[in-house]
């Protein structure tokens, strides 16, 4: 049996600093990309997805500590991914400009019961995939909706006529 290596457990291969300005670049790169990827594969996780964020942390990890295992490392790592979250939810909280740029717009995907297709290609959802979230709200007509919006999470909102009122024209 091995004894402890006490030494190795907390004494980092790396400056401090430098896991700092590792974690701050990895972090905002992978935001960078995860928003290019784009909300609507954001909001639902399919083997693939899974596979994706699994294989990104894997391939990330080498590269914000490198060979350094020791727990202060990781204690820095981690810390400084909070502290970016911490700040980025701090910045949205406060400014809607900040908020905008960071999580995005809603989109119209649905207006008075119609579709509109320049959203639904700029969001890259079919007619068919929407008809299918619509379907989740209990619902299959198009025209029972009064608008439906891409959230910045990735989820779509439906807002749903009156039905006692009449129908939209």
């Amino acid at each position: 049996m091995k004894p402890i290596d006490w030494h190795g457990l907390w004494v980092p291969d790396l400056h401090p600093l430098e896991v700092i300005i590792r974690v701050s670049l990895v972090f905002l790169f992978v935001q960078f990309v995860l928003r290019l990827v784009g909300r609507k594969e954001l909001s639902r996780y399919a083997s693939f997805d899974l596979a994706l964020l699994f294989l990104l942390t894997v391939c990330m990890r080498m590269t914000i500590v490198a060979n350094d295992d020791s727990l202060t490392t990781g204690f820095i790592a981690l810390a400084t991914m909070g502290a970016w979250d911490r700040l980025f939810s701090w910045l949205a909280y406060r400014d809607h400009r900040a908020a905008r740029l960071l999580e995005g717009r809603s989109l119209e995907l649905i207006r008075a019961g119609r579709l509109v297709h320049a959203n639904l290609r700029r969001s890259r959802i079919s007619q068919k995939e929407l008809l299918s979230q619509l379907r989740t709200h209990g619902r299959d007509d198009l025209g029972a909706v009064h608008a439906a919006f891409l959230e910045p999470s990735g989820q779509v909102t439906f807002l749903f006529r009156d039905v006692e009122r009449a129908p939209l024209r």
